[in-house]
């Protein structure tokens, strides 16, 4: 069966909205200290396409769903973001945001041996993919973004104070990633070639179309891309329909009963797992292949109503699931 060494965790702090009857959310923004309006003011519900600014007046309108799950982000330059949960916030409710404090840059004692150059390939390989073409999709603010590599343990980190601007030509999507984590573990071999051993990124998003019409070739994408996502195994998963999806679990090479190495039992909305071999192979579409594994003893994990799983740095996928990067994900209101 197929092997891969990478094992990728793509994390982003958020859960799915659902539609249902809408409410509206209204509020003002203001400074922490002088209690002036806050202008251009960015408020969306993470990982998806709800969004909306600030006027001049510090104020903002948007609508949700009752049954909305997603935290309510609230992001403005030099600013700590928040995070809220729509559904504990009050009607005309004003927001203090504090500024950030001026703080120094990390001091490493050990010196860091690579080039920017060098290191940004590899974080825009890692965090945007390498299954399309680099033109199709693009980070457009390069130089926000501060990057470390730590030879002793061989790991990459990145950081930004602003979020990172993506245009994704592929699937038709503007996108604003603000990162809170991004940790590359890295095996450089005697030949100089970088190998990835595992990459964990953690952070909110916010989607835009990029096109005011969706075009043909954008919707074939995302179709694509969305059958391949872990997303999609998930609630899958969730709703004991592996094999009607398209899925094939294999265990030592044989293929195997779908659930025999899952124990799945539902707790109210949620879905309780429990994955009971140390490694699967997942087949999508008879040839799309990927393995999943639990490296930690307590091999168990969540899935809510809408296919998103917790704890995230628990389950590591490689394969088709495990090379999916930024530039392979969809917001998570799509096609529901």
């Amino acid at each position: 069966m197929y092997k891969n060494p990478i094992q990728f965790i793509f994390s982003t702090i958020f859960f799915f909205c659902g539609y249902l009857q809408a409410q509206t959310l209204q509020g003002t923004i203001v400074d922490h200290k002088s209690k002036e309006p806050l202008y251009g003011v960015s408020i969306y519900f993470d990982g998806t396409t709800n969004g909306t600014a600030t006027d001049m007046n510090g104020k903002f309108s948007i609508h949700y769903q009752p049954s909305t799950k997603s935290p309510l982000i609230v992001s403005y330059l030099g600013y700590e973001t928040q995070l809220f949960d729509v559904r504990k916030l009050e009607n005309d409710v004003t927001i203090y945001l504090i500024q950030k404090p001026q703080s120094l840059e990390t001091v490493y004692i050990e010196n860091d041996p690579w080039s920017r150059k060098q290191k940004l390939e590899i974080f825009k390989r890692e965090f945007i993919g390498k299954t399309i073409d680099p033109k199709e999709c693009e980070i457009l603010n390069e130089d926000d973004i501060k990057l470390v590599y730590n030879p002793a343990t061989q790991t990459l980190n990145a950081y930004a104070d602003k979020p990172i601007r993506i245009r994704n030509k592929y699937l038709g999507y503007h996108v604003s990633y603000n990162i809170e984590e991004f940790s590359a573990q890295l095996q450089e071999t005697f030949s100089g070639i970088v190998l990835t051993k595992s990459v964990y990124v953690e952070g909110s998003s916010f989607y835009s179309e990029l096109h005011k019409k969706l075009r043909r070739k954008h919707r074939k994408a995302r179709e694509k891309e969305y059958g391949q996502s872990v997303l999609y195994f998930m609630r899958s998963l969730a709703n004991r329909q592996l094999k009607e999806n398209g899925f094939q679990v294999f265990h030592k090479g044989f293929i195997v009963p779908p659930y025999k190495y899952f124990d799945i039992k539902k707790e109210g909305e949620n879905t309780h797992v429990k994955l009971e071999a140390e490694r699967l192979v997942i087949v999508y579409n008879r040839f799309q292949k990927s393995f999943m594994t639990i490296l930690d003893e307590n091999k168990e994990f969540t899935i809510n109503k809408y296919g998103n799983y917790s704890p995230p740095k628990r389950v590591s996928f490689g394969g088709v699931l495990g090379n999916k990067r930024i530039a392979n994900t969809l917001p998570l209101d799509y096609n529901l």
